[in-house]
């Protein structure tokens, strides 16, 4: 049984949660703030790497981080 799931939906609920801007966690991650906007909306890959530097920006583990699609699951 595969699953779907696209951890790039979580990134915007939980960069708001975090009390960041987006723009504060580009430049800390080293993106622009348009890559980091492209990786949310999906118009750009984003690798293993990229995403812990996200979650260490915003000071959540990875498992934190995909809690938020199972959230986004329960309500939809």
């Amino acid at each position: 049984m595969c699953i779907e799931f696209d951890v790039r939906e979580c990134l915007k609920p939980a960069i708001r949660d975090s009390k960041f801007k987006q723009s504060a966690v580009a430049a800390a991650c080293g993106f622009t703030t348009q890559q980091l906007s492209d990786i949310i909306n999906g118009r750009r890959r984003l690798d293993a790497n990229e995403l812990i530097k996200i979650c260490r920006v915003i000071n959540i583990t990875p498992d934190q981080l995909l809690a938020y699609g199972e959230k986004s699951k329960e309500v939809g």
